[in-house]
């Protein structure tokens, strides 16, 4: 048991809603603000100029985890090998997301990081995870009490599964409040397993991103005053990336962030069926999938709502699946 997760999360969470208004009012006056693309929908050019970058206060929550872990927890110890491995592969994400963003800002467009170039640094930061925390991250599935070893192809599957889990977090987040508020069930779940179970750094850190998702939701609903950026998105997804295989939760982490998946299927969908017919057709009026929504008239509000509740429902699902016995 760690009593010390719930306080964390209530002190971290007052914390982020104290700072916030400073912070957004510092990205205002150096205009640290949001691109948006041009093929996007319509009623999107009007978030043009709103701040960007939330993502670096949880990028303080997260130091700030991970130094009252240290010496709350380890006892001022060293981090072990399996900590080392979570920290470096969130941390990967998370510059890529703050290169991303900040490339964006000084080319004044909508365009940061190449596609090749963020897959490169993914795969880099999923291959650091696997290879440090071994063994305490093994060749093996797990499903509740079963353990399936399945060799190599393990690797090949975590490596692609890491990296589009990070990806579909980073697509999630296209309206106001959607990211923030489709996590919230899935970070609390995360850390209300890790309070029943010890699981390290891995453990710790759903705690930062639970509350940093409902402080910036104060501040992200629609209008927002703030979106997240690169920097937030990724680091929420390699959050959780981290906390499913530290955890032994990898096959049921498949259906927790299910809503997540199905935006990047839309994505892949989309991409596939324009290819395979010259742009002739289309899956969706627009991908990823909550664009897809707004096309059909779908207010914001209601596209997160309801998308809110499908990832509550992923959730529960999942749930049921996880390994909660010691």
């Amino acid at each position: 048991m760690t009593p010390q997760i719930p306080i964390l999360v209530l002190l971290l969470t007052t914390s982020n809603l104290l700072v916030f208004p400073a912070f957004i009012g510092l990205l205002c006056r150096i205009r640290f603000t949001q691109h948006v693309r041009g093929e996007g929908p319509t009623s999107h050019l009007a978030k043009a100029g709103t701040p960007t970058g939330g993502g670096l206060l949880l990028a303080v929550d997260v130091a700030l985890v991970t130094i009252v872990y240290l010496f709350n927890v380890r006892g001022s110890h060293a981090l072990s090998r399996v900590d080392v491995a979570t920290l470096g592969f969130i941390v990967l994400n998370l510059l890529a997301g703050l290169v991303d963003d900040v490339l964006k800002e000084v080319r004044h467009a909508n365009t940061g990081l190449l596609g090749y170039q963020k897959l490169l640094i993914q795969c880099a930061a999923s291959v650091f995870l696997l290879w440090v925390a071994f063994p305490q991250i093994a060749p093996q599935l797990h499903l509740q009490s079963m353990v399936l070893p399945i060799g190599w192809v393990f690797y090949v599957l975590a490596v692609l599964y890491a990296v589009g889990m990070v990806n579909a977090f980073n697509l999630t987040d296209g309206l106001d409040g959607l990211l923030a508020k489709t996590s919230l069930p899935v970070f609390a779940l995360a850390t209300v397993f890790s309070f029943r179970q010890e699981t390290g750094l891995a453990g710790w850190l759903p705690a930062a991103a639970l509350a940093f998702c409902i402080a910036f939701l104060w501040f992200n609903t629609n209008k927002a005053a703030i979106f997240m950026g690169d920097t937030g998105s990724l680091t929420l997804g390699s959050i959780f990336v981290a906390w499913a295989f530290v955890s032994k939760n990898d096959v049921s982490s498949v259906l927790i962030g299910g809503l997540f998946l199905v935006e990047a299927a839309s994505v892949m969908i989309q991409v596939l069926v324009f290819r395979a017919t010259g742009r002739r057709r289309r899956v969706f009026l627009m991908a990823p999938i909550h664009h897809h929504f707004e096309k059909l008239g779908w207010e914001e509000s209601k596209i997160v709502d309801r998308f809110f509740v499908v990832s509550l429902l992923f959730t529960l699902v999942g749930a049921l699946t996880m390994r909660w016995g010691r």
